[in-house]
């Protein structure tokens, strides 16, 4: 078996779901035909070097596989017929390529478990604070009055008529006297 590599690009218009469901279908074609895929890397949505058919940005997704070389024509043609799909290339790779690309897949994967581990840890710490802060507000506002704001933000409006109205009186009268 030889090892490949593919990159897509798919169109930026498709919701996440969707490019599930056209990395699954490419999957199948190389699983139909005795292969199987190691590695998918997610690229992310990029700027596309130049216009396809109107289309300035696309998501890019990188697909490490073996098979037998009679696959290839299997693959190439599922990506001719997938609309979602605006562009893509087969080539063949060297195993050090394949391997690396299955360690960093492996790498990426456990950065994401912690990313997520911390920001679950964060959630409960402000919401831990959150609570805390509002037994303080509850707490305080029980013992203390507080002016209603929208008294003070009509007094205010107030002064501030009066004194442009003063201002404006100023300006009228004239400087000799």
């Amino acid at each position: 078996m030889e090892l490949y590599e593919a990159m897509i690009i798919i169109s930026p218009e498709l919701e996440k779901d969707d490019h599930q469901e056209v990395l699954d279908g490419l999957s199948s074609a190389i699983t139909k035909n005795n292969g199987s895929v190691s590695t998918v890397l997610d690229w992310r949505r990029r700027r596309l070097a130049y216009e396809i058919d109107k289309v300035q940005e696309g998501h890019y997704y990188l697909i490490y596989f073996s098979a037998d070389g009679t696959v290839i024509p299997e693959v190439e043609h599922y990506f001719r017929v997938t609309d979602e799909i605006i562009r893509f290339m087969v080539v063949r790779t060297s195993e050090e390529e394949f391997e690396a690309a299955a360690k960093k897949a492996a790498s990426e994967a456990e950065a994401a478990k912690k990313a997520a581990a911390e920001e679950s840890a964060v959630v409960d710490e402000s919401a831990a604070a959150v609570g805390a802060s509002e037994a303080e507000v509850t707490e305080s506002a029980d013992t203390a009055e507080t002016p209603e704001p929208a008294q003070d933000s009509q007094e205010k409006t107030a002064e501030a008529e009066v004194e442009s109205s003063e201002a404006e009186e100023d300006e009228e009268k004239p400087a000799d006297e």
